[in-house]
């Protein structure tokens, strides 16, 4: 707290005591003698005032400010709720509905100097994990400075995009999306970026246990008023450490051999209308006592085609979209032959949006191991970011 101080004339606050004290003093020099020690007297507070602010930080508007008040200047902190009503019909024909508090997530970014930036997130999902450390990054970067940023920690590697309208993830997410704990150095430029990261993943190559994988990612973009457009590329050294693909063959699973994935990704926006695409695949066949499909081998793949409306629905920004899927080889996965379907959303609020979405998954045929039939989800989802 900073104290407040009042000043006053010396000048008239010696008059005003000589005064008040002359009737009672009849010698003149006992009436300097005290207006000369009350003149000290107040000095010596005045500077003990002077010096007791100065050793207060205080704020652009003059008020004192605590450490709390320094960092919050650098803490960002943000969120999203999902909340996800659905009806469902599986391969089977058996019927269920259900209500899910499908994502939480917490984030926190700290700027801790101009060159140093710490990232956290926190990710719940009600039929997935529990509260988690989804992400835990350190950057070193000043794109101020320079156009080259690097991290490490734990993050999602560059390889794919998974761009998407729907309320559904697409395909090839669940076929290439994978979160490790890395380091990574990227650049980005105006229009050309690009990546190059290292880890030691959960399955390794002949019982080792070293910093042997890595990946590299490259891309594209450019944009006008009216149009943008984005190209990437992809290429990890064993994709079967992806998410889907480390679950199923699990942790500290000894391989054959590392099987290395690519990725091609793009994004086409024009007016209101965008275009996404994606393909990831594996680069080789998997050893059959690792992931099979069909007896054999297996060699996954996806690719996800969208297409985007934006328009608008009662004076609310609104999207309609539609989109197809399809997987190779995905059986072990428990990944659909084929999906397709459509969704609204939206934004009934400002960073509040309200989506609906029917999807259609086809089932592999008997000949493959799957059941040949199909499976209908209807979702309604509410979201909140903050």
């Amino acid at each position: 707290m900073k104290i407040k101080r009042f000043q006053f004339p010396l000048s008239a606050l010696s008059i005003a005591l000589a005064l008040c004290t002359a009737p009672a003093m009849a010698d003149d020099q006992a009436l300097r003698d005290e207006v000369r020690m009350l003149k000290e007297r107040l000095m010596q507070l005045e500077q003990r005032l002077e010096k007791q602010e100065q050793q207060e930080p205080s704020n652009e508007n003059g008020s004192t400010s605590s450490i709390a008040d320094s960092l919050s200047n650098g803490i960002t902190i943000s969120g999203a709720i999902e909340v996800e009503a659905s009806r469902s019909e599986d391969y089977d024909g058996v019927k269920s509905s259900d209500i899910t508090v499908a994502t939480v997530e917490l984030g926190i970014d700290a700027q801790v100097t101009d060159w140093v930036n710490a990232h956290v997130l926190l990710l719940h999902e009600e039929d997935g994990s529990d509260l988690e450390v989804d992400e835990a990054i350190i950057t070193l970067a000043n794109p101020d400075q320079s156009p080259f940023f690097f991290s490490a920690g734990r993050m999602y590697l560059p390889f794919g995009s998974y761009d998407s309208n729907m309320v559904s993830d697409p395909l090839t997410l669940g076929l290439g999306e994978t979160r490790e704990t890395a380091i990574q150095l990227r650049y980005e430029g105006e229009q050309l970026h690009g990546s190059v990261y290292l880890f030691n993943g959960d399955t390794q190559k002949g019982g080792s246990d070293h910093i042997d994988q890595f990946g590299l990612s490259v891309g594209f973009s450019q944009s006008t008023d009216d149009m943008e457009f984005g190209i990437g590329a992809g290429y990890i050294n064993n994709i079967g450490d992806s998410d889907a693909l480390g679950d199923l063959l699990g942790s500290g699973t000894v391989l054959t051999d590392y099987v290395g994935g690519f990725n091609l990704h793009g994004l086409l926006s024009a007016g209101p209308f965008t275009l996404i695409g994606e393909y990831v695949t594996a680069q080789d066949s998997f050893a059959a006592s690792e992931v099979a499909f069909n007896g054999s081998g297996a060699k996954p793949s996806a690719w996800h085609l969208e297409l985007g409306y934006n328009f608008n629905l009662m004076s609310k920004d609104a999207t309609v979209a539609a989109s197809y899927n399809n997987t190779d080889e995905a059986l072990a996965l428990e990944l659909p032959e084929r999906r397709y379907g459509a969704a609204l959303s939206v934004g009934i609020f400002d960073s509040t949006t309200l989506s609906l979405e029917w999807m259609r998954d086809k089932d592999y045929g008997i000949a493959d191991g799957g059941s040949g039939n199909s499976a209908d989800t209807v979702t309604t989802k509410l979201a909140v970011e903050f």
